[in-house]
């Protein structure tokens, strides 16, 4: 189950339990008709209770598609918040891979308040 807000600077999208690559797909295909969704930077943000609500294999799958969705606009900034113990072990998959530029415009982070300073940024 997830919950889509769009505020005028960011799109967040909060995540709670488990969470799928189908419904992470469905969020993705939603983000994209929403008004000003190439002008803003957007937070996702995954609520699980425990270490098997996002897989680390449902989130390798969702990181092309995630810095894809940020290429068209070079200015928006994509936070990952990850509230579920997986931090350090995803971390990896944004080292590899990745430019410098990327780096900046994709991040992990471990709390929402931090995510949306760093997008504010």
């Amino acid at each position: 189950m997830y919950r889509i807000i769009n505020e005028s600077e960011y799109i967040a999208v909060t995540f709670v339990g488990s969470v799928s690559f189908s419904e992470l797909l469905d969020a993705f295909l939603r983000l994209t008709a929403l008004p000003g969704f190439g002008d803003k930077s957007r937070i996702w943000i995954f609520k699980g209770s425990d270490e098997a609500s996002l897989s680390l294999a449902t989130i390798s799958s969702v990181m092309p598609i995630v810095k894809k969705l940020n290429l068209k606009n070079k200015k928006n900034k994509v936070a990952i918040v990850l509230q579920s113990g997986l931090h350090n072990a995803i971390a990896g998959l944004f080292d590899s891979d990745s430019s410098p530029e990327d780096t900046r415009r994709v991040d992990l982070f471990d709390d929402v308040d931090s995510a949306m300073q760093w997008v504010a940024a």
